[in-house]
Formats: structure tokens, C-alpha cells, sequence
């Protein structure tokens, strides 16, 4: 179990090498088609549009850092030192990584309406947990005579396909609104609904005792056969052709509108996955409610010991602590996202604007303020850069690029560059990558936007 623990925390520290959390980069990038995933209003200036494969990550690690996690001993090799990142946690920590596979999609223009079909892999893992979850874990409850300790994680861990519908109109020359409806299909699921779990240990005979009103609700994920039986079967990131479509189905919409002022200023806002996933198929809930009491054991330190063989600890934990197991549907509400924001053209090629981003998840409102700035340096090349304020941290600088190569556009973009520079001291990144084919371009005198750039 420590193993297993321990190579969790690895990972996601690594990970914050790689790849943070808001797609803030895409809303400026209004001359490709994934910015329409952003505002169902925006549409490139094409006929016909076909998006290819594309993926979209997010990761957002508080408090702690792989440079936390690693260090360099006296012999200049590299060594974990897992004491050391406990020292860097907050009373709770977050975790969190975001997921988007765009397997395909098309967009067609009719006139001054416009049509567009799509499928994405979504993915959403979620944890807050206390830092003396892994103090337990790792150093012990000794720490913790005489002391009630609460350290139960909340979890949110799920993944859905998502097919989507979608129509923007230009009702005047001025004013686009659009609309996305989406039918959702769940793949799996593991999240908390409730999550008191407080551990006490006597001073005197240091008895243990355990107060528990933890509840976890699985769909097809999540498998418990006793306590040394726990297996996790969510593949985060894959996808089996036999999960196309289940019978755990949702629903969800986008909304947008964008207004120009003039030939220069132009607004835009949109609300996004505004829906849930309602899971009633190979659905488990666990509970674990009441208060438990054992004596004479170290409790935390030797759950999570490997080197412990006695069978006795493991009998003693099942006699103490029952799981109760039901199945009840659950429903999964998705993180609502809201964008509001202003883009000016100082020149034909070049524009700035700023935005203000809002996220709805778990009743806590996540909040960014970017600006942003897209300038077509050869007919074939668009480069961008945005600075943004967000995770109360101001060192999010992004840098983006689209390179036009016949009727295949190639995209890339990244909210947060500092990361691929001091990888070893972010706590977030992120990575967006397309490709699609744009057909039939539209000419300045068919749009009415004579002397505007083709981004605009």
C-alpha cells in the first residue's frame, strides 16, 4: 500500500513537468477551431472545417513540487525525500488534472449560420486531501498522542464521452449567438460524498480510536473484497470501443454570444458544460460510518508498513472497521466554466484583448484574469502570447502558435511556459495541441469584414 501511495505522489509531481488548469490561450486564438470550444459563437473564417485528433491537459499540484519531492544528496544523485514534502503542504493540498481527447469533429458554414458535429474523451481526477493524510501514512501516528486528527480526502475522479451538436447564427452583422447540446456517456467513476475520518490515540494506553462517516460512490470503478482486497480499475486516459455507448448517460450545453463594436472592438461571452452525468449502471456505494476502537497497535504506521507480514493486522482491521455496501445512482454535475471577454485590433494583423474566466466546481468558484495578444507575423504563421492571474500565483506567462500549411492548420498552446523552464518549481502546466483542415475560406467581401484580419 506504501508503494502504491508513494508512486502516486511520483507521478503527479513529475507530471507538473510536463504538462494547470484553465484554457485561457484558445479564447484568443479565434482563427482556429478549437477556440469555438470556448464560445460556441466563434467559428473560423472557413466553409468547411474538420478537426483531427487533438489533446488538451491540465495539472495543478498546490503547496508541494517535484523540486519538494527530489533532492540531491552529498554523491550528487537524486533521492526522494518525502519528509521534506510534507514540510511544504498547507493544511489541505489539491490535486487536480484535466483531460480532453478531440477525437473528431466537423464545422459547415450555411450562409450566415453555421453547423458542427463532435466527439471528445473527457477526463476530471480531483483531490483534496489534508497534510496529515500523509504524515499518517508515512511518519505515523505517534505525532498524534493525545490529538483528534481528521484525514479524510475528498475524491472526484470520472471519465465520460462526449457527442455534441452545434449551431452559431449571425442574427445581424454585428451579433453571432451559439449553442452546443451535448449527450453524455460515463465510463467510469469513483467520488466522496462525505468524508469525516478523525483518528484519536490515547495518551494514556494509546488506544486508538476511529470516528468514520466516510461514503464513496463507485460506477464501474472501484472494487472492495476487504480490506486487503482494494482494487482501482478506472483507466484514466484509455478508452474501450465497447464503452461508446453505456447506460451511465448525461446531458450538457454550451452557450455564447459574441457582439462587435465597430470595426475594431468585439465582445464575447459563454457558459459551458452546464450538465451532469447520471450513473446507474455497475454502481457500488461504500460507507464507513460509527466509531471503531482498537488497542496496543501503532494503527497508521503499520496499515502502510510493507515489511509487515502478520496476518493479525489485517484480521484485526476487518473485524473493526465493516463496510457497508449498497447500490444507489449517483449523478456527477460538471464543472460549469463561464468566459467573458474583450479583444481590440490595433492593426489588420495583430489584436490584444483581456478575459475574465470562472469555474463553478465542487460549490468553490475558481477564478482567472488573462490578457492576451495574437499577431500574423507571415500569412502562414500566427504567434501569441498571454499573462494571466490565477491560483493566486502571477507567474503564468503562455506562449502560442499556428502554422498554415496548404488547408491543414497546426496549433499548439500553453498557458503556463515558465513551467518547461523551471520545471523543477512549478506546482502547475499545460498543453493544448490540434490539427485541422480548413476549407473554402471566406473572402473579405463575402463576410462584410473588409480590411479585418482572417483572426479577427
Amino acid at each position: 500500500m506504501q508503494k502504491i501511495l508513494l508512486s502516486f505522489f511520483i507521478i503527479t509531481s513529475c507530471a507538473t513537468a510536463a504538462l494547470s488548469q484553465e484554457d485561457l490561450a484558445t479564447h484568443f486564438m479565434r482563427h482556429t477551431w478549437q477556440s469555438a470550444r470556448t464560445n460556441p459563437a466563434f467559428f473560423p473564417s472557413y466553409k468547411f472545417v474538420v478537426g483531427l485528433p487533438g489533446a488538451y491537459n491540465t495539472l495543478l499540484v498546490t503547496n508541494v513540487t517535484y523540486g519538494d519531492l527530489i533532492t540531491t544528496n552529498e554523491e550528487g544523485k537524486e533521492v526522494l525525500n518525502i519528509d521534506r514534502a510534507i514540510e511544504k503542504l498547507g493544511a489541505d493540498n489539491v490535486l487536480r488534472n484535466n483531460l480532453d481527447i478531440e477525437t473528431l469533429s466537423l464545422g459547415v458554414r450555411f450562409g450566415r449560420a453555421a453547423l458542427s458535429l463532435g466527439h471528445a474523451l473527457r477526463f476530471n481526477a480531483f483531490m483534496n486531501y489534508p497534510k496529515t493524510m500523509p504524515q499518517l501514512i508515512w511518519q505515523g501516528n505517534a505525532q498524534f498522542i493525545g490529538q483528534d486528527v481528521a484525514f479524510g480526502p475528498d475524491v472526484d475522479l470520472y471519465g465520460y464521452q462526449e457527442f455534441a451538436l452545434g449551431l452559431a447564427v449571425e442574427v445581424t452583422p454585428n451579433i453571432t449567438i451559439g449553442g452546443r447540446a451535448k449527450l453524455l456517456a460515463g465510463v467510469g467513476s469513483i467520488t466522496s460524498e462525505r468524508t469525516g475520518l478523525r483518528l484519536r490515540t490515547d495518551s494514556d494506553v494509546y488506544q486508538l480510536e476511529l470516528n468514520a462517516d466516510y461514503y464513496v460512490n463507485s460506477a464501474g470503478s472501484l472494487k472492495y473484497d476487504g480490506f486487503d482486497e482494494l482494487t482501482v480499475a478506472f483507466d484514466y486516459g484509455r478508452f474501450d470501443f465497447e464503452e461508446l455507448f453505456t447506460g451511465n448517460a448525461g446531458f450538457a450545453f454550451d452557450l455564447g454570444v459574441q457582439l462587435k463594436l465597430g470595426d475594431k472592438l468585439e465582445l464575447a461571452a459563454s457558459a459551458l458544460d452546464i450538465g451532469k452525468v447520471n450513473w446507474e449502471e455497475d454502481v457500488t456505494n461504500y460507507s464507513l460510518n460509527g466509531t471503531f476502537e482498537y488497542k496496543g497497535l501503532d494503527l497508521a504506521q503499520n496499515i502502510f508498513e510493507d515489511t509487515v507480514t502478520a496476518g493479525s493486522i489485517i484480521d484485526t482491521l476487518r473485524e473493526i472497521y465493516q463496510v457497508a455496501e449498497t447500490s444507489v445512482g449517483y449523478s456527477t454535475t460538471l464543472p460549469s466554466r463561464y468566459y467573458l471577454s474583450g479583444q481590440y485590433r490595433l492593426r489588420d494583423n495583430w489584436t490584444v484583448g483581456g478575459l475574465v474566466y470562472l469555474e463553478n466546481y465542487r460549490e468553490e468558484m475558481n477564478t482567472a484574469v488573462a490578457v492576451g495578444s495574437n499577431l500574423d507575423i507571415l500569412p502562414i504563421l500566427n504567434v501569441g502570447a498571454t499573462y494571466a492571474f490565477r491560483s493566486e500565483r502571477l507567474d503564468n506567462l503562455g506562449v502560442n502558435a499556428t502554422l498554415l500549411l496548404g488547408p491543414v492548420q497546426l496549433m499548439a498552446a500553453t498557458d503556463n511556459i515558465i513551467t518547461a523552464i523551471r520545471p523543477r518549481e512549478s506546482h502547475s502546466a499545460n498543453l493544448r495541441l490540434g490539427l485541422n483542415v480548413l476549407l473554402g475560406k471566406i473572402q473579405e467581401e463575402e463576410s462584410g469584414r473588409a480590411g479585418k484580419p482572417d483572426f479577427y
